[in-house]
């Protein structure tokens, strides 16, 4: 009976977890269309809008159905207003998983405790995507590197 159940955790676990085939061979990210926010370095200012066209020497985006044109040394970052369901669904599934896994520390039965632990990891991804699909954040696509002359330094002398 303990057998058949670790199966199934194994099962469960097996689809939680990334698969190996896919870590080399993920499209490139298309940006175009995608919504965006940019900060322009010289003013602060920010564009709300969606990406036409990006190249290393420009951007441009359209903000309130015009198209603007943003040269990529007046950018300081661009902050993307999409966000993965991904990550809220495994800090769900592990934080539900672990404290099943800590509270069966005293039960006898292990097939109670698989079964518990399997059950209580998925309803945890479902509960953390949902908690994750609630929060509008904003997720860096490129920041301006500053100049290493001007970087904040921390030195300890004795």
């Amino acid at each position: 009976m303990g057998n058949r159940h670790s199966g199934w955790l194994a099962v469960v676990l097996a689809l939680l977890l990334p698969s190996a085939a896919w870590a080399g061979e993920k499209p490139a990210k298309k940006l175009a269309g995608e919504e965006v926010i940019v900060t322009q370095s010289g003013s602060g200012e920010e564009l709300r809008g969606h990406i036409v066209d990006l190249t290393p020497e420009s951007l441009a985006i359209l903000v309130d159905g015009r198209r603007v044109e943003v040269p990529i040394e007046n950018v300081l970052r661009i902050d993307s207003t999409h966000d993965s369901l991904k990550n809220g669904a495994i800090i769900g599934a592990a934080v539900m998983g672990g404290l099943t896994a800590l509270s069966c520390a005293d039960v006898r039965d292990a097939g109670f405790c698989v079964t518990g632990i399997a059950v209580n990891t998925g309803l945890g991804a479902l509960v953390g995507a949902g908690i994750d699909a609630l929060h509008k954040g904003r997720s860096p696509i490129y920041v301006k590197a500053g100049k290493s002359e001007s970087a904040l330094q921390v030195k300890i002398t004795w």
